[in-house]
């Protein structure tokens, strides 16, 4: 099964947008790059989605499975028609039954459909191994045409895929036997292995899927035919989906012959069914709450956690008006208590992050140590800057202008304003008064995107998006992430620096270039670190193999065993 990294077990994972690989194109195209990745994550849409009636859930002995045959999952929203080359099904369920010539665990990328591979010197070649005896679910086999056939068919509508970046830089693709596939590049495109870990589109589909004209983009597939552990045997829209064991698996099978995925939207409704026996495990990173973990875990429950490699970020607007002075963005980066957050937003589940970046997140820990809390020096600072307190004002002033920061949220998204109530407890204590502004999510985006702002609250994509695809939309000027960025003393040399990494083959100068990216995001004080997203588990009975580290949009569902 894909391991990869971005969202986790049922939820969305995100989506970029980026066209090309280096240079200027890269530079014009990425800025599509975030409003993709919005509608992919969800940005802008209710994080706590409303429960909705669908009529009661069978048990397993009402679909005619005993329960030691089958597991029972919660999925937040119904799993779509699993057509792999479209965004409209659920990447958790892709993953189950889709497999790619590679795949990402941990930040690392890792060997799935293809044993092994080699890049040319230059960085325009790739050649890939592809295991040998794989089959399909429908026992077709799988080999290189059958991969070319559809990757060909994804390159042909790029323009909906624009955030793999390697499209783009294929040039051609040759298949000198069954098992080996060439990749030959018009430029080197240092994104194009993480593109090939997503759960779409450039994932393998059997012959048996494509339809008789057309492709699966333009008419759909006729049949959800993959190399995966699973295989779907029946769906009921927005109440659940049963995948039976692929028995022509070419790894090791899954203990169970059945997994069902029950549509439960809302997360307290997903606790009573737990409770009640109805599924056996939930995951999730933005909806189980520390409360409920911890409730859970009193009750007897069993719970498992993993960080993901998202990290929330009070991204700071380097252009504005008075967070464009570095020393009160330095005051925030010290008057931040990540612990404090951490404890009494989290209870502790969501650690306290050091970069912008994870840590597994390749060549981005370059061992710059992260800012630390502390007051005094936050003070400091500002008073150094002419911010001081005037009369009996508990706000700091300068020039007559009150020290007021305004951060803009969307109302939506709940969890920000519970975060930014606290961090306004935090800045009030340096004399900084930071706004609570919500907006309308396309409002927002709109306000992002134009500078109106002082600060917002962001997790990095994670995953296969890192660091490239993220790289590449903080130097496209009009991208939101170039936008926060806008007021850095080195900005034009720090995007020239970006677009170089998406296409440098020297490791060296690879490696020299993520130095200066980190050291100036950290000496420009330009993102305030908060969490690390953690994913979190609970489940019932005795359950041994669940790996939530396996990926961000997936579980390992095929290694887990369990005993009530």
């Amino acid at each position: 099964m894909k391991r990869k990294a971005f969202s986790i077990a049922l939820i969305v994972i995100m989506l970029l947008s980026v066209t090309a690989c280096g240079g200027k194109k890269a530079e014009e195209t990425a800025a599509k790059t975030s409003a993709a990745a919005d509608t992919e994550t969800g940005i802008g849409q209710a994080e706590e989605t409303k429960s909705q009636e669908t009529g009661p859930a069978k048990t397993n002995e009402e679909a005619g499975h005993g329960e030691k045959d089958t597991l029972v999952v919660r999925a937040a929203k119904d799993v779509g028609d699993l057509n792999p080359h479209t965004m409209k099904s659920q990447m958790f369920a892709q993953d189950w039954v889709y497999e790619s010539l590679v795949a990402m665990k941990n930040g690392e990328i890792v060997p799935e459909l293809a044993e092994n591979w080699e890049i040319s010197d230059d960085g325009k070649t790739y050649t890939f191994h592809l295991r040998s005896g794989v089959k399909f679910s429908d026992g077709s086999a799988f080999d290189s045409q059958i991969a070319k056939k559809n990757i060909e068919a994804v390159m042909r509508h790029a323009d909906g895929y624009s955030f793999l970046q390697s499209l783009n830089a294929i040039s051609s693709i040759e298949t000198p036997d069954a098992e080996t596939l060439v990749l030959n590049l018009t430029e080197p495109c240092n994104s194009l292995l993480n593109d090939f870990t997503f759960s779409r589109p450039l994932v393998m589909l059997g012959e048996a899927g494509f339809p008789a004209e057309g492709d699966p983009y333009d008419n759909g597939t006729t049949s959800p035919v993959g190399t995966g552990m699973w295989v779907l045997k029946e769906y009921v829209a927005d109440q659940y989906a049963l995948f039976e064991r692929n028995e022509n698996y070419w790894g090791k099978k899954p203990s169970f012959q059945y997994l069902r995925a029950v549509v439960i939207p809302d997360v307290n409704t997903a606790a009573t069914a737990l409770k009640a026996g109805e599924i056996d495990l939930m995951v999730d990173s933005t909806q189980i709450t520390a409360e409920m973990f911890k409730e859970m875990e009193a009750a007897g429950f069993h719970t498992a956690q993993a960080p993901t490699t998202s990290i929330s970020n009070l991204n700071i607007n380097t252009g504005g008006e008075i967070t464009g002075e570095l020393n009160v963005r330095l005051a925030m980066e010290y008057a931040t208590d990540k612990e404090a957050l951490s404890e009494g937003m989290f209870g502790g589940l969501q650690p306290p992050a050091t970069a912008y970046f994870s840590t597994d997140v390749p060549y981005t820990d370059t061992g710059i140590e992260p800012y630390t809390y502390d007051k005094e020096k936050a003070n400091r600072l500002l008073e150094e800057s002419g911010w001081v307190y005037e009369g009996n004002d508990t706000v700091r002033s300068k020039d007559g202008k009150k020290l007021e920061i305004d951060l803009i949220y969307d109302s939506s998204v709940t969890k920000d304003m519970d975060i930014g109530l606290i961090l306004q407890s935090q800045y009030a204590e340096v004399g900084i008064q930071l706004n609570i502004v919500p907006q309308d999510s396309q409002v927002y985006r709109q306000n992002w995107a134009a500078g109106e702002f002082g600060v917002l609250i962001y997790s990095s994509w994670g995953g296969s998006y890192e660091p490239y695809a993220t790289l590449a939309a903080m130097a496209a000027d009009g991208d939101k992430f170039h936008t926060v960025q806008k007021g850095m003393s080195n900005k034009a040399e720090l995007d020239r620096v970006m677009l170089d990494c998406l296409s440098q083959t020297d490791e060296a100068k690879l490696q020299e270039n993520f130095d200066y990216i980190m050291k100036s995001f950290h000496d420009e004080a330009v993102y305030v670190p908060l969490t690390v997203t953690t994913k979190l588990g609970i489940y019932r009975g005795d359950m041994t193999g669940l790996d939530l580290s396996s990926g961000q949009d997936s579980i390992d569902v095929g290694s887990v065993t369990w005993e009530e």
